[in-house]
């Protein structure tokens, strides 16, 4: 590649992945500060911003963009401020990343497709109860079989073009069918919501920003976020179901899924159970919580149009006045000769 374009293209994920990480901050900071009022679908949105700032290709110049305070407190750099060798080294490290990140990705994969392939069909009485969960949905959920497979410790949807559901052959065992039902209609949300699809995407641009901490964080936020959004549905499929009931529920799957690793790859809870992480009781106080019928538009919408001019937007460029005034050769003609100093 010629020098110019390595510059470009170094410059460009440089920059980029830079913005998106100032815009991180404030999602992280206003999800935080309005957790109660949001709902997770507005926190996920809210999320995406981030991941729409990744590849946002105008430059739209506004007086209340976020980076008017933050681009005068980094330095002035460019894609010439480095020499080219610099780019290379730089965009060679950030190729190996990728290649190693990716590399983790595919052993993931292929471990689930052997799990699935070692696999087999679920008793009767599960796949009755999944009918039951699906009953008046669309033909897509109704092809996606459940499998039994000892290899998985707890509930694990797996798959893109033919999803499936991976249960414990001990399923039955461990909870009711009342609480079975509530699995189903909380892993029947994630099919419905293409969140296995939306699971390689986070995926795809945490592999591309493997360098930025603040693009994992918003992603980890955003995966939190999604499974509130799916207890959500879940709570809200029957008005008979008991939030005490489903909590219960949430705190079994937790204990039953110690090691289960399929999170790139798949949709299950990651984790050791003896160090739940702050998702959890932020999970449970939510299901707490919970009233039918609950709506947050207005604050959603409010805080997603002020995050976007925020963060969407650039900074402002000088007026031509002050840029006049910034070039060298200007200043200096504005100042006068001092006697005995020779003239530049």
């Amino acid at each position: 590649m010629s020098p110019e374009v390595i510059r470009n293209l170094g410059w460009d994920l440089m920059s980029g992945s830079a913005n998106a990480a100032v815009l991180g901050i404030l999602v992280l900071g206003v999800r935080r500060l309005l957790r109660r009022h949001l709902s997770p679908d507005w926190r996920l949105i809210l999320s995406g911003l981030v991941l729409v700032r990744l590849v946002w290709p105008w430059e739209i110049p506004s007086p209340v963009s976020l980076f008017n305070v933050t681009a005068p407190l980094l330095p002035p750099i460019n894609s010439g401020s480095f020499p080219v060798d610099g780019w290379r080294w730089c965009l060679a490290a950030w190729a190996a990343g990728v290649v190693v990140r990716f590399a983790w990705v595919i052993a993931d994969w292929r471990q689930l497709q052997q799990r699935i392939v070692r696999s087999r069909p679920a008793q009767s009485g599960l796949a009755a109860l999944w009918n039951e969960a699906i009953q008046g949905e669309s033909e897509f959920l109704r092809r996606v079989p459940i499998l039994q497979s000892s290899e998985v410790s707890g509930p694990c949807l797996a798959g893109l073009i033919q999803p499936c559901l991976l249960v414990p052959p001990d399923l039955s065992e461990q909870f009711s069918k009342k609480e079975i039902r509530l699995i189903f209609l909380h892993e029947m949300a994630h099919l419905r919501r293409r969140d296995l699809w939306l699971n390689v995407l986070l995926e795809a641009v945490r592999t591309v920003h493997w360098f930025n901490p603040v693009v994992g964080w918003v992603l980890r936020r955003w995966r939190e976020d999604r499974e509130e959004a799916c207890d959500v549905h879940a709570l809200s499929a029957d008005r008979g179901v008991s939030k005490v009931l489903y909590g219960q529920v949430l705190l079994k799957c937790l204990e039953s899924a110690a090691g289960l690793k399929a999170d790139r790859v798949g949709v299950a809870w990651q984790g050791d159970p003896s160090s739940a992480p702050p998702s959890l009781v932020h999970r449970i106080q939510a299901i707490a919580r919970f009233r039918s019928g609950r709506r947050t538009w207005v604050v959603g919408a409010c805080t997603l149009t002020a995050v976007a001019l925020l963060g969407l937007t650039d900074q402002e460029p000088l007026p031509p006045r002050r840029v006049w005034l910034l070039k060298k050769e200007s200043i200096l003609g504005l100042l006068p000769p001092l006697p005995g100093f020779p003239t530049v």
